[in-house]
């Protein structure tokens, strides 16, 4: 028999080890269940019961067997998503490396917060008196907002920079046929980053502040204010996170620029960043 011929009997064994070997996995063990060859795990099936959030009382076999089911409808689902093509489309692509990107530096950034001491006393209350108005200080401020998309021409949001109240904004959002929500609001000065509260207060009175959010853009005036001091065992484990939080910031920009600065880089002409003068 030539090489040639001997081809497809070759090929339709590999199709039918790779289905037996399908075939062979079992429910048993670390695999709840099994659809069409895919495991599901006991390691899934536990997660999704933690977020599940099962009310007390309720019977946990049931609710262990209804995750599981949910567990495989999703599976089949995502069987047929594949069957049709949908994960080889080039959008799916850009978000699936989008989402697997967010996931992988988010465990990255908890890896490095871990390696971090936990700040002593001396630092913590040299911190919270540093930082007054993320606690003795701490202030609720009334403001007035309007919200609204980001635009696709950013030149828009570089327009507003000479607009000095709401109602110009507001007029000026019309202009350029961008709709907009309007309402009041609460902002809690221990939330929001100590620079950027700076900033905010040294605005002229009913100045706006333009804050980006992942849900759009928020345009706000303050309105109104009134001083909620934290309370001691309020304030100490937030300055804690707070510090956590700008120390694992300087370790992973410190990380980004010793990373960059080894780096091979190439660019596609046009898609370099301009270059600086000094």
């Amino acid at each position: 028999m030539s090489r040639l011929s001997r081809a497809p009997i070759l090929v339709s064994c590999v199709a039918i080890a790779v289905a037996l070997s399908g075939c062979q996995k079992k429910a048993t063990g670390q695999v709840a269940a099994v659809v069409n060859g895919d495991e599901i795990t006991l390691q899934e099936v536990n997660g999704a019961l933690r977020n599940a959030n099962i009310p007390d009382g309720a019977e946990k076999d049931k609710a262990r067997a209804a995750v599981v089911q949910r567990l495989i409808d999703k599976r089949l689902i995502e069987q047929q998503a594949k069957a049709a093509g949908t994960d080889r489309d080039p959008e799916f692509l850009t978000r699936q490396r989008e989402v697997d990107q967010a996931l992988l530096l988010e465990f990255y950034a908890k890896r490095v917060q871990d390696t971090l001491r936990v700040p002593d006393k001396s630092a913590i209350d040299k911190f919270i008196s540093d930082h007054p108005l993320n606690f003795a200080g701490r202030t609720i401020f009334s403001v007035d907002q309007i919200r609204f998309p980001v635009p696709a021409d950013q030149s828009v949001i570089v327009g507003m920079k000479d607009l000095h109240t709401l109602q110009a904004i507001m007029d000026y959002l019309t202009s350029k046929g961008i709709k907009f929500d309007r309402g009041a609001s609460k902002v809690d000065s221990a939330q929001v980053p100590p620079q950027m509260m700076q900033q905010v207060l040294a605005l002229p009175p009913g100045e706006p502040f333009i804050v980006p959010t992942p849900q759009g853009v928020v345009a706000s005036v303050i309105t109104g204010k009134e001083v909620q001091p934290l309370a001691p065992e309020q304030a100490q484990p937030m300055a804690v996170q707070m510090m956590r939080a700008q120390e694992l910031d300087k370790v992973i920009q410190q990380r980004l620029k010793d990373a960059r600065a080894k780096a091979k880089i190439e660019y596609q002409p046009g898609f370099a960043p301009a270059k600086t003068t000094k």
